[in-house]
């Protein structure tokens, strides 16, 4: 019972900075994924229920040296919790859940139940929001490198394009590489998902691990094919219809051709 009384505090604690993220700050930054992130973990930890009670059933008294890292780690969290809260620095905010519970768990139980939970924890990691500076070093670069080959494999087709920076004309028509053009989001959703596919993959360490990577490549790839669609439908409908169903469409197409080539390539894998 005593043991249930820091839960209950910590989940009072974090419950503004999620109301803050799910309301406006996941939306501010087009981190759709993000929704999913706390669900999916707590669904993961609630798989491993039966494990989780017998740790904290016959969790012992310790040694007094072996608080030492629980406490350390829950102080940092801790105080990153409050600079982000003087500071209004919600990735700070958010970040500091990690430790906080890495902490928790170590102080108030043993080092078997950080172990058996260090995969939800970890992944809470991807709802913490990238600050925008940090956002936009990213994708900015991102959108370039889509705007340059959406470009040449657009000439290479014989279209007739003129690309200046991040705007691309096309026949009179004019399309400009947004934040959505970047690829980013598709990737770390992708990422997100990957993560839990490897997790419950009952699969070997080098194959989970040659799935992951292969994810980076197919989300480039897929990205650049919506965006060289969305280009070609701009250029045969006009900018109503490229900004318009197909755009929202195009992003369910660039999943499809992931899913499609993560199937292909571990079906290729089992051949083996």
């Amino acid at each position: 019972m005593i043991q249930t009384i820091p839960w209950l505090l910590a989940i009072y604690l974090y419950i503004p900075v999620f109301r803050t993220l799910y309301q406006s700050r996941w939306a501010a930054i087009d981190y759709t994924h993000a929704y999913f992130i706390l669900p999916v973990s707590l669904l993961i930890v609630w798989l491993k229920r039966d494990k989780i009670k017998k740790i904290c059933l016959t969790s012992y008294p310790l040694p007094l040296t072996s608080y030492f890292p629980g406490f350390f780690l829950l102080i940092l969290g801790l105080c990153m919790f409050i600079f982000g809260w003087r500071w209004d620095y919600t990735f700070i905010q958010t970040f500091s859940l990690i430790p906080v519970l890495f902490g928790m768990c170590l102080f108030l139980y043993n080092k078997d139940l950080p172990r058996i939970l260090a995969f939800p924890i970890l992944y809470l990691l991807l709802l913490v929001p990238i600050p925008v500076g940090v956002l936009d070093s990213v994708t900015l670069p991102m959108r370039h490198a889509a705007s340059v080959v959406s470009a040449a494999t657009l000439k290479a087709m014989g279209y007739d394009i003129v690309r200046e920076g991040l705007l691309i004309n096309m026949g009179g028509h004019e399309i400009f590489m947004g934040a959505p053009c970047s690829g980013f989001r598709s990737l770390i959703t992708m990422i997100s998902l990957g993560l839990i596919y490897i997790y419950f993959n009952k699969g070997t360490m080098s194959k989970n691990i040659i799935l992951f990577i292969s994810i980076i490549p197919l989300a480039l790839i897929g990205n650049l094919i919506r965006v060289i669609a969305l280009c070609l439908i701009t250029f045969y409908f006009g900018e109503a219809a490229g900004q318009g169903f197909f755009h929202n469409f195009s992003g369910m197409v660039v999943f499809l051709i992931i899913i499609l080539g993560l199937m292909g390539l571990e079906k290729a894998l089992n051949r083996k």
